[in-house]
């Protein structure tokens, strides 16, 4: 049956449908989402399959203890990796101020001493 149903989604039936229909498992009544998950979070055979899905895949049947299951991937995110676009003023103003604290220290350990008589008292 589980062949059947992961036909079925392959075909372009909607697998929310399909999930709610055919599923019992814990996501059954949400069109089988389950949430998201880091690698390693899940049994290991249900971990690499999910990690070799790309984004719309369904997976084979994948039997474990707690029954027969299908995956379906809707979104694949980074390791806590930003794009670009979204931290680019973040490197923009950290760069400005590293340059901005490396121009101050040099002007305080050299320009300032070669312009004024300097003393340092202990």
């Amino acid at each position: 049956m589980a062949e059947q149903v992961r036909q079925m989604a392959v075909d372009g039936r909607d697998f929310a449908e399909l999930a709610s229909q055919y599923s019992k498992g814990p996501g059954a009544d949400n069109g089988g989402l389950i949430g998201t998950f880091q690698q390693g979070q899940m049994e290991p055979a249900l971990d690499r399959a999910a990690f070799s899905l790309r984004p719309g895949e369904v997976s084979p049947p994948i039997r474990t203890a707690r029954g027969v299951h299908l995956l379906r991937v809707d979104r694949v995110t980074g390791t806590g990796e930003r794009p670009l676009d979204d931290v680019r003023e973040e490197i923009r103003e950290e760069m400005y101020n590293e340059a901005l604290q490396s121009r101050f220290q040099e002007w305080l350990s050299k320009d300032l001493r070669e312009r004024h008589q300097v003393e340092v008292l202990n």
